[in-house]
């Protein structure tokens, strides 16, 4: 099945929240220079667009079954975006600071349903483990909600495409130290098949998505006073 490509249009531009947004340079798939574009990332879908006031897209980045991991063999600031298969396209981008890159990786590596999984794991695992009444609603509440938000959005897919100067800088790769959850569903890859988006379902997968995390970021607070308490 073909994305609608009207209806990502519409939701590209339409007032939903975005989970990030800013310049990156953007290398091209047959000009193999560097061009700078400004990329919106909205739910699972990473938009890009010649200008910032541009009202349409010129590519969009479908965030499923893919790895966020530094870029080979290019100096600067630069990482790219990863499909498993022969033939699929590897997205390569740059930022200005190791600090943007870094929170450019971190929030890709977390925009997709597999991402989602994985944590939805790792809470029920908690769940077995937590004895306070308020905590176990928290945790229940949280899981009710990545159930819905796994069986209505496993969107998959590959992407769209197109599109300076090289960087030279020095830079790290920032999961070395980070999130052992965000490490492992890097690494984990499925393949992809697309899906179209019809409006009610993109409100609904911006609505979960947003306070799926409010409460998981709730329970990490409720589960690091937990340990702390009984350390003391």
């Amino acid at each position: 099945m073909r994305l609608n490509e009207k209806s990502l249009a519409k939701y590209a531009s339409s007032g939903a929240p975005a989970a990030k947004e800013g310049v990156l340079l953007k290398k091209g798939e047959l000009n193999k220079g560097f061009q700078k574009r400004w990329f919106i990332l909205k739910g699972n879908l990473l938009f890009y667009y010649e200008k910032r006031t541009d009202k349409e897209p010129i590519g969009m980045i479908v965030l499923e079954g893919c790895t966020i991991e530094l870029a080979d063999n290019i100096d600067g600031f630069t990482f790219q975006i990863n499909f498993p298969g022969s033939g699929s396209r590897t997205y390569i981008l740059g930022a200005d600071t190791q600090e943007e890159m870094e929170s450019w990786m971190k929030i890709l590596s977390c925009a997709g349903y597999d991402y989602m999984k994985l944590v939805r794991s790792e809470l029920q695992q908690q769940l077995s483990e937590l004895d306070s009444d308020a905590e176990v609603k928290l945790l229940k509440d949280a899981l009710l909600d990545s159930n819905h938000f796994t069986h209505f959005h496993g969107t998959t897919s590959n992407a769209s495409s197109t599109e300076g100067k090289n960087l030279s800088h020095q830079r790290f790769n920032p999961f070395n130290s980070g999130d052992p959850a965000m490490l492992n569903v890097s690494r984990e890859s499925h393949q992809s098949s697309s899906q179209s988006f019809d409006e009610k379902k993109t409100r609904t997968f911006l609505e979960m998505h947003e306070e799926f995390g409010a409460q998981i970021q709730e329970l990490s607070e409720c589960w690091r006073r937990r340990k702390s308490k009984n350390s003391t």
